[in-house]
This record gives structure tokens, sequence and C-alpha cells, in this order.
């Protein structure tokens, strides 16, 4: 009986015990899933948050090119008033910088200028064993020009990248891909602190085309937009509203290096991990998140409620389902948050490119769906959604001419991702045709279908038309230039057969009545034969000026002192009592070329020399690009007025009846080498009287 008063509570209470420990169980392992879910999702918002930290300073970079690339000048306070618009409420961001491609041979005139324009003391520079130094000789250099805020970056100013390997293959990736590059994890020349930072580099052309081939990129290249981001600092920023229980570590899976850590050595071991791998701009990340083990004791009070019993089951359901709403609540807040900070970053992105030149449209590929900004409507000459903003409408306004050209350019770019960059004429709205410059850059996703495709539109139609009448100049000018010569070879080819008619009959008619002639008439007929010989030798001359540099060049090493041995043999210089001397050396070039240039230079020096005896010398120097070679005479030199005059066509210095000569010499040297992009002048001779006349001829 005692037994049966003792077992309804003793079944009750295993009954009650083992619907505790059921209890217990299923809400500890509920707890668990939901917290593993939560986790997740914060930690997934997490990623996607410095990922678009990462992505809102791309955009800054991407509006920095902009504003270089469509300015022909830029001034220091231009730079500095620009940047600081684009930096408010950026504080992880370091600096803003403008990095000039600059050659070896511009080094010292860049240097003079940075310094003439307040810079003091400027050089470019690299650092060794913690100094800066004066950069030794490259060929190139990419020092830090422009600088904003200059505060606490002063040690950065006249570095060059380049003298650093990691940033020198930064830069060249972006350049040769045209497309932001981000470096791997540096410390900064101007930062004391262990901080890791890290490079984004935009190349910006000189061409309003995008060169296409790699060379092209290379030699168009005129720098760098660069943005400096202190990692840690971004993701303080953008991580102070989340819940400060997360383990966070990034580390570059390039070369293994963390950027960032606050997990110590006595963190208590996660609950919950999360690895996850972000790639931007070139770089792959691993962004590894744990939670710690809550030490709260949340779970054992929910164990010992349900230990009380069933009747405590439903007030501890409430308890669990208020808990869940309130974690609920506040992460729907959390997003809300970054919604609007998201929005807010967005406008003001939107006011920056309102604030420039270009135009920006947006097209939703999968709906089929566009956004113009005000600024495009504006370019077009309409008022904000006058027109209906879809690609129907855009093709409509193209030119018939230039609609395939375009669709052929961005097929290219949506299917195998080439860059679409193209100039075309849009129909405004007043009806006229315009010329336009358009940028664009698609998003595709894992399946490589193109999904979302932003770009930009830049009115170009003064510099276009100006370009297309200078080409159109020039065509005209190259065709009057072939017709001159065409008629000047004609004219002075068939002239010289009526002049041989007119010379033999002279000479018929002196021979017939030679006999009958006086001393006067005599000399008559010999001054008739004179300028009939004066004549021919213009002919001469303006036949050979015609002919000049028509020939097909043939390229080959040409011994110059063994030429000049042979033109001095030629021109009998040493039995006229001249001594030709010239520096042992050869060139590259059209051997006629030189030899006609050479013999006109020679043949002067004698013809027109004061004495009977004189010397002339040639010499010759190289720089990287050109050789120099001067030819030299003890003559009685040139008058500077006549510097210029004397490369004109029949321009003697003294009289025909003096020394006889077409004019045509120096006329004929002076399109030879202009033929083969050279240059020509004179330089007087201090040391002595005398000439020296100095030409150049790129290297080939």
């Amino acid at each position: 009986m005692q037994f049966r008063l003792f077992y309804t509570p003793l079944f009750i209470f295993i009954t009650g015990a083992v619907l505790a420990v059921f209890l217990y169980d299923y809400v500890k392992q509920s707890q668990a899933l939901q917290a593993e879910n939560r986790f997740t999702k914060q930690a997934a918002s997490y990623v996607k948050t410095i990922e678009a930290g990462l992505g809102n300073s791309r955009e800054l970079l991407v509006s920095l090119k902009s504003f270089v690339a469509n300015s022909d000048a830029i001034t220091r306070n231009q730079f500095d008033q620009y940047a600081k618009d684009l930096l408010k409420e950026r504080k992880y961001i370091q600096a803003l910088e403008w990095i000039p491609k600059i050659g070896h041979g511009m080094r010292e005139e860049f240097e003079n200028y940075a310094r003439e324009q307040g810079i003091k003391d400027f050089v470019i520079k690299y650092k060794r064993e913690g100094k800066m130094h004066e950069s030794p000789f490259q060929p190139e250099y990419f020092p830090v020009y422009y600088v904003y805020p200059m505060a606490g970056n002063e040690a950065a100013v006249g570095y060059n990248l380049s003298s650093n390997s990691a940033r020198l293959k930064a830069l060249m990736l972006a350049r040769d891909t045209n497309s932001t590059v981000m470096s791997q994890g540096i410390k900064l020349v101007q930062e004391k602190s262990q901080q890791s930072a890290v490079l984004m580099f935009l190349p910006v052309y000189r061409s309003n085309a995008l060169p296409k081939a790699v060379s092209e990129r290379r030699r168009h290249l005129q720098g760098f937009a660069l943005l400096v981001l202190r990692i840690p600092d971004l993701i303080e920023h953008v991580s102070k509203d989340f819940p400060a229980r997360f383990n966070l570590q990034v580390t570059d899976m390039g070369d293994g290096q963390t950027l960032y850590s606050n997990i110590s050595e006595t963190v208590q071991q996660s609950v919950n991990n999360l690895q996850s791998q972000l790639s931007f701009s070139h770089r792959h990340w691993k962004i590894t998140l744990s939670e710690l083990h809550s030490s709260s004791g949340g779970l054992n009070w929910i164990a010992f409620l349900a230990a009380m019993g069933a009747l405590c089951s439903t007030s501890l359901a409430s308890l669990y389902l208020y808990s869940l709403n309130n974690t609920n609540h506040k992460i729907k807040r959390e997003v809300e948050k970054q919604t609007k900070a998201l929005k807010t970053s967005e406008q003001r992105f939107s006011l920056a490119v309102q604030g420039s030149s270009v135009g920006i449209w947006d097209w939703q590929i999968v709906e089929d769906k566009e956004y113009w900004s005000p600024q495009c409507y504006k370019l077009l000459g309409f008022d904000d959604n006058e027109i209906s903003p879809n690609k129907n409408t855009f093709l409509d306004m193209v030119h018939p001419e230039h609609k395939e050209r375009l669709v052929r350019v961005l097929k290219l770019h949506l299917a195998e991702r080439k860059p679409f960059e193209v100039e075309y004429l849009l129909q405004v709205k007043s009806g006229d045709y315009q010329w336009f410059f358009a940028t664009a850059q698609a998003s595709w996703n894992s399946e490589g279908e193109a999904q979302r495709m932003v770009g930009s539109i830049q009115k170009i139609d003064q510099r276009k038309k100006a370009e297309i009448a200078i080409n159109k100049y020039a065509d005209e000018l190259q065709r009057s230039n072939k017709d001159l010569e065409q008629f000047a070879y004609v004219a002075s080819h068939d002239l010289k057969a009526p002049l041989r008619g007119i010379s033999n009959l002279a000479a018929w008619i002196e021979e017939s009545v030679d006999e009958h002639l006086d001393d006067e008439n005599r000399s008559y007929m010999s001054l008739l034969q004179g300028r009939i010989s004066r004549l021919e030798s213009l002919l001469d001359g303006l036949l050979q000026y015609s002919r000049a540099g028509t020939e097909k060049r043939q390229i080959e090493t040409v011994d110059v002192g063994g030429l000049v041995t042979d033109i001095s043999d030629l021109l009998g210089a040493s039995e006229k009592g001249f001594k030709v001397e010239s520096m042992s050396f050869s060139i590259k070039i059209d051997k006629t070329v030189i030899n006609q240039v050479l013999h006109n230079l020679i043949n002067n020096s004698i013809k027109h020399h004061h004495l009977a005896v004189g010397s002339i010398n040639i010499t010759y120097r190289e720089t990287d690009k050109e050789h120099l070679i001067s030819v030299c005479d003890d003559g009685p030199g040139i008058d500077p007025k006549m510097y210029e005059k004397v490369f004109q066509m029949f321009q003697t210095l003294r009289p025909r009846d003096e020394i006889e000569g077409s004019g045509m010499g120096l006329a004929i040297v002076k399109k030879l080498i202009e033929r083969n992009k050279g240059r020509i002048w004179i330089e007087p001779v201090e040391e002595q009287s005398g000439c020296r006349i100095c030409f150049s001829i790129p290297k080939t």
C-alpha cells in the first residue's frame, strides 16, 4: 500500500524528470542550431559589409581617375579640393594620390618643376634600411606627386613606387589589364605603426580611347590614381555595429600574410566558425570568423525551469520565443542600419557624379531595365525622364553608320569580357548628331552569364570635330605636296628639252657667224651660253629636289667615315687644296640618303670657301634616340640672319655671276633629312671663322 502511495508521485516524478531531460536536450539542440544559423547570417553580412567597404573605396578611385583623365592640367589645389570631398567620413583611407609616369630623360625636369611648385627639396626617392634615399637610375619612375591629405603623408611625396617589387608588380598588372589592382599587405613609408595597409591602383591613359593591345597601353600610360587603405581601420569602421563577440582574421591567400586579426592566444574556444573567400581587384583573402562560447547561464536556467515540470514548459517556450524574436529584431535593425548607410554612400557617389561632366547609366540585363542619371539626360538635351531609358530608345539615337560597330563592341564585352570603350554619334534632342565617348563594365555570375552593366557617356563633340578637321587638313596638305612635287618634276623635266634646243641653236649661230663677231657680240654669246647653263643647273636642282626622299628606303649599316673619304675623292677635294677629315663611325641608315646629304654639304663648303685652301671636319655623337652629325669648315661663315633662309629653294649667299650654283643644295639636304624624321640647323663657330651645319637622324 505504501508502495502504491509512493508509486504515483514516483511515477509523476520519473515522468517529469524524463520530460525535463527530453525538454532540456531539445531546447539545447534548438538553441545551438539557432545560434549557428544566426551566426552564419551575421557572419555572411559581416563579410559582405567588408566587401562593400572595399567596393566603396574602388568607386572613389574610379571617380579620381575620371577627374584626372577628364582634366587637361590639374593643380595641386584642385586635386586637394576634389580628394577632400571624396574622403569625407572615410577615416580608414590613408590618402588619395596621383602617380605620374616619368621617363628617366624627364626626371631632372620633373624634379625641378616640382620644386618650383613649392615642394621643397623634391627628389624621386626610395626606402632602404628604414631611411629615404635618392632613387638610383631606372628607365621609368612612378613617384608620388599629388597626395591628400598631406598631413601625416609627407614622407610619401616623391617616393618611387616602382622601387618596391610588390608595388611594381601591382602597377604593371593594373597597366596591362586596365583594371583596379590591389597590392598585397604592405608597411606604409609614412606609417610608424605596425598597421597593415593595401594600395589600390587604377591606370590613366593619355588617349581618350582605351588602347586595346598591351603594348599600346604601356606606350600611352600617363600614370595611376592610387588609394591607400588601412585594413584594420576599415574593418573597425564596418564592424562597429556588429556584436563584439566575433573573432576575425583576414589572411592574404597570395602570400599568407595576416592583414588583420583580433584573436589572442587566451581567447576562449569558439563554438561556431566560418571561413569565406573574398576576391577583389586581383587579390584573394581568406576571412575567418568565429563566435566566442557564451559563458552566460541561459541554457542552464532553461534546463532548470524544464526540470520543474511540464507546467513551466509554456512559460519557457514563451521566453524562448521572446528571445528569438528579440534576436531577429536586432538583426532586422542592423540590416536597416546598413541599408541606410549604403543608400547614403550611393547618394554621396551620385552627387560626386553630378558634379562632373559624365553621364552614368545602369543596365539590369536579366530584367532588361535601365537607369539614366540626370546628367545623362542633360548631355542628350532632354529633361529628366523625358524619354524612356531603355535599349531600343538608345539604339534609335545612334547614327546608322555607327550602330553595327557599337553592337559588336557590346557583344564582345559581354561574351569575351573585352573592354567596352567606344566613340559614336548620337542624335540629341535638337535632331543634330553629336560625338560621345562611352565606357562601361559588366558583372557576371558564377556561370559566366552577364547580370548587370554600368557605364558612362561623355560629350566629346568639339574635340572630335576638331580632330576630324585636322585629319582632313593633313590629307589635303599631303595631297597638295604630292601635286607640287609632281608639278616640279614635270616642269623641270619638260623644260629641259626646249632648253637644249636653245643651247644647240645658240651654238650653231655662234659657229656660223663667229668670224663676223666683234668682242662685244662674242661676250654676249658667252653670256647667253652661261645663262643657258645656269638655267639647266636650276632645272637639274629642281628635278633633284622633287625626287629627294621618294626612293624606297633600304636601311643598312653604313661606314660614314669611309663614305666621307669616297665623297672627298669624288669631289677632288685634295687636288683643290682642301683637307676633309671625319671621325670613324657607323650608323644604320639608307646609304643613298646619307651619301647625298654629305656630298651636298662638303661640296658647298668647298664651293663657297673664300680661300684657295681650307679644311672640313665631320664629327659625330649619339643620344638615346638619335644620331647627331656636324659638318664644320673654316670658310667665311654664314650671317646668323640667313640661318633659316639658306635652306629655302633658289637661295645663294653670293651672286651667281661670282659663283655658279642652283641654290638648291641645302634645300635638298633639308628635305632629305626631314623625310627621314630628322632635324637640320646651323651653329656658329666661335673659336674661328667658318660654318657648322648640324643634322640629326633618328635611330632605327
